[in-house]
């Protein structure tokens, strides 16, 4: 009986064991789960996708065009908080949040605080900036944090272009959806798998009022950041070509204009400048037609036509063309040449100079009217036939014409020989002229040259060769002094007497430059006397420097401008312009190209090279301060920041780690940490702009 009874004990005391056990584990586990038991939690655990830091996009020497930035819409939890904390303080917090925002009066902020006591998930401010957050999260009642204040911030992703419009749409836009970052063109697009990183995850649990909370896991997993994209773009360069077609694009009232400026031995694309007329007749960097818009190229395609020749040896240079009258019947169209009454008999290099349509539509048309296809296949050798495949996700709706199309005819030949029946992209005739330069080796535009992150150089993209020899040597050397004659009002290489070249007006003893003109009548078929006066023309030009050693390659459009005088529409006198006050720049801050300049030519006057007002505050004038600021914060120190651009400023504190936050725009007024204080403990440093 004693047996039974203590058998019987002994059951009841496990039991009781293990349900106290079981208790205690239930217990820790709830504790574990809901540690703070003023929230009340109201699903079940889920994982929240973490965004990566995107990274940013550079220029040639490490400056920032693009970088991620983030900012914060605060919302807050009212029911939280202690209700005599509340109206022991919320006088004071409305107070404040006036003064830090003041997009509302202190007695408002208090209004919409009270109206919505009872909200849990109340969005106080939108785009509330790190610094903002910084200085919020010390205000009375949210300094409690989020359990006891009810501050809640979320981060949300923002992309800063320290150099504004500078290069815009070559960088790419982007636009956020669902707090993410979408790229939608340029490099952002193209480079995208590189910039936007890997994103994490987060468990979180949502508790009353739609707020997620954090959740220890194993499976959580960090965000890893985005890679940096190095760019070719020289900042510089980009800007001279900028003011430089800005200016000439005001003085035509032209539809839109583009430059390129090419890197001649690597492809790399220095500056790439395309702006557009709005309707309020601003120009604004909208489209980049540099790449996309296909033109007319009119006389700048005379030098694949020459060099064709060249190369197939049906002439040389020194032969004799009869350009007769100046015109030339095709099937009933005529082609004819500017000068009135034609240059009748000249030697076929200075129908190049003089850029003579009746000459070369003569010339190809004798030689290729029965091959038309060898033509074009010399075409295809150039790189002119079909567009380039680059690095930017743009694509030229080219069009050239093929023998045996439906559209070609009799006129097409000879009228393809200079430059019109097609349409071709700026960057396509460039890519052109660059290879002649490049002594026939042809290279694809380069706009990326590798990919960074925190440890170095992971990525890089190597200059890739189209072609080793689009063309014989021979042909080359023999073409260019025609090509440096185009630019110049000297008399002592022309085998003929004629007029001097199409771009003697900015020819220079300071340096050598090659190039050819070119001017389309747009819609020509449209054209009649009536119309004399509001037709629109598209100029040209395209050329390197210096021809001894060129190192650029470069071209103009200006396109569809109207010409009242109908004197002044020639690409000589339009675009041929703004090639020079382009490479006048570019002399003026590449060192290599000062020596080759004073070794080779020796003057005793030397050009004005006066840079723009932007180039000057933002180069020449910040250089020295820009290095005292280095060595200030070499030494832990605050430097002195008024009067500095915001673009000068940005990079040097990324390259410290240093965090900037900045208001308005110009020049900086205003810095938070005064100039020789300690860094050290610094998260964020606070400017303001004029």
């Amino acid at each position: 009986m004693k047996t039974k009874s203590n058998k019987k004990w002994s059951l009841i005391i496990t039991f009781i064991l293990v349900l106290i056990l079981f208790s205690f584990i239930s217990f820790k586990l709830f504790s574990v789960q809901y540690s703070d038991t003023s929230i009340t939690y109201t699903h079940d655990p889920k994982f929240e996708i973490l965004d990566a830091k995107r990274g940013s996009i550079l220029s040639e020497d490490g400056r920032i065009l693009s970088v991620y930035m983030p900012v914060y819409d605060v919302r807050l939890d009212l029911v939280t908080i202690d209700s005599v904390l509340f109206e022991k303080e919320i006088e004071n917090l409305s107070k404040q949040l006036h003064q830090l925002f003041k997009d509302r009066s202190a007695s408002k902020y208090e209004k919409d605080l009270l109206d919505n006591k009872d909200e849990r998930y109340f969005l106080l401010k939108r785009d509330v900036s790190y610094v903002q957050l910084h200085k919020m999260k010390t205000f009375p009642i949210f300094n409690q944090g989020k359990n006891k204040g009810g501050f809640i911030p979320e981060i949300k992703s923002a992309r800063i272009y320290p150099f504004g419009s500078l290069a815009k749409v070559t960088i790419g836009k982007v636009y956020i959806e669902d707090d993410s970052i979408i790229p939608k063109n340029g490099i952002e697009f193209a480079f995208n798998q590189y910039l936007q990183g890997i994103p994490g995850k987060q468990l979180t649990q949502e508790i009353s009022g739609k707020v997620l909370v954090p959740k220890k896991s194993d499976y959580n997993v960090l965000p890893q950041p985005g890679k940096d994209v190095i760019t070719t773009i020289n900042i510089e360069f980009q800007d001279a070509a900028e003011v430089a077609l800005k200016k000439k694009l005001k003085e035509t009232h032209a539809e839109w204009g583009c430059v390129i400026l090419m890197e001649v031995e690597t492809g790399d694309i220095k500056a790439i400048a395309n702006l557009h007329r709005g309707k309020d007749n601003l120009y604004y960097d909208s489209k980049n037609h540099a790449i996309v818009s296909a033109i007319v190229p009119g006389s700048t395609f005379k030098l694949a036509s020459f060099i064709s020749i060249l190369d197939d040896s049906y002439l040389k240079l020194s032969d004799t063309v009869d350009t007769d009258d100046g015109k030339i019947n095709f099937y009933g169209s005529t082609i004819s040449d500017t000068k009135d009454g034609g240059y009748g008999k000249l030697a076929f290099g200075d129908a190049f100079v003089v850029s003579s349509n009746v000459a070369i539509s003569k010339v190809i048309n004798e030689n290729y009217k029965d091959q038309p296809y060898k033509f074009y296949s010399n075409l295809q050798k150039y790189y002119l036939t079909e567009p380039l495949e680059l690095q930017l996700p743009f694509r030229s709706s080219m069009i050239v014409r093929k023998p045996g199309d439906k559209l070609w005819s009799g006129t097409t030949l000879p009228s393809m020989s200079y430059g019109y029946e097609m349409h071709i992209s700026p960057i396509q005739i460039l890519t052109f002229y660059n290879a002649i330069a490049n002594n026939g080796k042809m290279v694809s535009p380069r706009f990326v040259t590798a990919i960074k992150d925190k440890t170095g150089i992971i990525e890089s993209f190597p200059t890739i060769v189209l072609s080793n020899k689009i063309c014989s040597e021979r042909t080359i050397q023999s073409i260019i002094p025609y090509m440096e004659q185009v630019v110049s009002n000297q008399r002592e290489n022309w085998t003929t007497d004629v007029i001097n070249g199409t771009a003697k007006n900015i020819y220079t003893e300071q340096y050598s430059i090659a190039g050819k003109t070119g001017t389309i009548k747009n819609e020509f078929w449209k054209w009649s006397e009536k119309t004399k006066y509001n037709r629109t023309y598209t100029a040209s030009f395209a050329g390197f420097f210096p021809v001894e050693k060129p190192k650029y390659s470069c071209i103009v459009v200006i396109h569809e401008f109207i010409d009242t005088t109908n004197e002044n529409h020639y690409g000589g006198q339009v675009a041929a312009p703004v090639f020079r006050e382009i490479s006048d720049k570019v002399f003026a801050f590449d060192s290599e190209l000062e020596y080759l300049s004073t070794q080779s030519y020796i003057s005793d006057e030397k050009i004005d090279r006066v840079t723009s007002e932007r180039l000057e505050n933002s180069i020449k004038l910040n250089q020295n301060t820009i290095t005292l600021i280095k060595s200030d914060l070499n030494k832990g120190i605050m430097p002195n920041l008024k009067g500095m651009q915001l673009r000068d400023v940005i990079p040097v504190f990324e390259n410290y780690n240093l965090k900037i936050e900045f208001e308005g725009a110009g020049k900086v007024i205003f810095q938070s940490v005064n100039k020789g204080d300690r860094i050290d403990n610094q998260e964020v440093i606070k400017i303001r702009l004029s």
